[in-house]
């Protein structure tokens, strides 16, 4: 009986032993706190469309990290079409230029003064419109003189993109018509319905402009796991035991 008994309580030490070992082992290395609260791996069902359309180009960051470029600097006009995984509050940053020549503010070599626009559409319902912010940093050429045409450029901030940025100064962007702007084909085999093409007050001589614009939560009303910090996130997995 006291060797029955005796094997019985080894057992539970070993038992209780392994559940330890297990808990340490499943906590994590850094905080030493049970991963209770760990995301799956995102997948493509995750993201949301990104279609941006510019005349002539531009750049996107999406919470400060750089998100899409423009490939072609001029033309011919191409949408940009990218996946994206949104994550709010989410600030969005975007340098749009006019291909002009920045020291006469004029293309087709120094022959015309030429018009711009941009327009952008998310997945989740984020559109371009007239709550954007948006500058101007390159204006010309000045009083449409193009016998002696000079350009007045401003600084850009070196972070301009960043989320903490102050804007609160910046007017707002003025909306455009489809015929003011005159998108070129790819524009109509994209879906932007609902947002708007986007400048600031001055289509043809600003040619360089940054816009800015917070989104509090999915416009769509949508709820979507936070991967934000993935990178400091242990993700759902088939277990391992450790090495």
């Amino acid at each position: 009986m006291k060797r029955f008994l005796w094997i019985v309580i080894g057992v539970a030490v070993c038992l209780s032993t392994t559940h330890i070992a297990l808990q340490v082992w499943a906590q994590s290395p850094n905080d030493r706190q049970p991963r209770m609260n760990r995301v799956g791996k995102p997948k493509i069902s995750d993201t949301v469309k990104a279609n941006v359309y510019a005349d002539n180009w531009f750049t996107l960051y999406i919470n400060g990290e750089h998100v899409a470029v423009d490939s072609i600097k001029f033309m011919p006009h191409n949408v940009v079409s990218v996946d994206i995984l949104p994550a709010y509050p989410m600030t969005i940053a975007v340098m749009a230029k006019d291909n002009a020549n920045s020291q006469t503010g004029m293309e087709y070599a120094n022959t015309n003064i030429g018009d711009a626009g941009f327009i952008l559409k998310f997945g989740d319902g984020t559109v371009t419109d007239a709550t954007w912010k948006a500058k101007s940093f390159s204006h010309g050429p000045i009083n449409r003189d193009t016998k002696n045409p000079k350009v007045r450029n401003l600084a850009i901030p070196e972070n301009w993109n960043a989320i903490d940025f102050d804007d609160k100064t910046w007017g707002h962007a003025k909306e455009y018509s489809h015929q003011q702007v005159g998108p070129k084909e790819p524009f109509f085999q994209h879906d932007f319905s609902g947002a708007r093409f986007i400048w600031t007050d001055d289509i043809e001589l600003d040619n360089t402009v940054i816009f800015r614009h917070f989104v509090a939560a999915p416009p769509d009303g949508v709820s979507r796991p936070d991967f934000s910090n993935l990178n400091n996130i242990v993700p759902n997995s088939p277990t391992r035991w450790p090495q």
